[in-house]
């Protein structure tokens, strides 16, 4: 993929970043890795918000070399990408001035690896999006596990939560998958061997009728 396309298509994927009067500046990542493609970018404002959906949606990737750009407002935000591999690195409480800003990722850059069971075990480009329909409830916990592991791993949210309406996008593997999710209340919703596949991958739009 080009240098054009991809910011075209990160472009239309991040509505919320490039609305609003203030005038909007380049936020920038360049794929240092050398050998190794990227195949997400997440990014998120910095004061909590969640990851939200990976903005090189489908097939498209970062060659090594490549440059994808968003224009945002000013102001504080994290990131984070991932390779091929699965591999995660992770720049947080970023100051994106009228400038803007450009982050070249290298190998330096690579997140310490968890024992436990997390997305990057299987990474993939299978979306599983889980929306909060919620209406006086928020989701604080998201746990998402092949189904033929017997650990859930860390919670996805890491600390956030969703609000009424708010998404959050996982991608993985094509493979049968358990999700379990707890609200602010502590209810718990849990779906069991959800065959995630291809491009439509698995939507669950998350309500109290489906507490367990």
């Amino acid at each position: 993929m080009n240098r054009a396309t991809i910011l075209m298509v990160l472009a239309a994927a991040l509505p919320v970043l490039t609305t609003g009067c203030l005038e909007k500046t380049p936020l920038s990542v360049t794929n240092g890795l050398e050998s190794c493609n990227i195949t997400c970018v997440y990014i998120s404002r910095g004061s909590g918000t969640v990851w939200g959906s990976n903005h090189l949606p489908g097939t498209d990737i970062l060659e090594p070399e490549k440059t994808a750009e968003v224009m945002v407002r000013p102001g504080v935000y994290d990131l984070q990408v991932m390779d091929v591999n699965g591999d995660t690195y992770t720049l947080n409480d970023i100051r994106v001035g009228t400038d803007g800003f450009n982050w070249t990722v290298t190998m330096d850059d690579m997140d310490p690896i968890s024992s436990s069971v997390s997305i990057m075990d299987y990474a993939g480009q299978c979306p599983i999006a889980i929306t909060s329909n919620l209406n006086q409830l928020e989701i604080n916990g998201i746990w998402i596990s092949p189904t033929d592991r017997n650990d859930w791993g860390d919670n996805h949210l890491q600390g956030e939560v969703l609000f009424l309406g708010d998404t959050y996008t996982a991608y993985v593997q094509s493979a049968n998958y358990d999700i379990f999710v707890e609200d602010t209340k502590g209810n718990t919703y849990t779906r069991r061997r959800r065959n995630v596949t291809g491009s439509e991958g698995y939507s669950w739009s998350v309500s109290t009728a489906h507490a367990d």
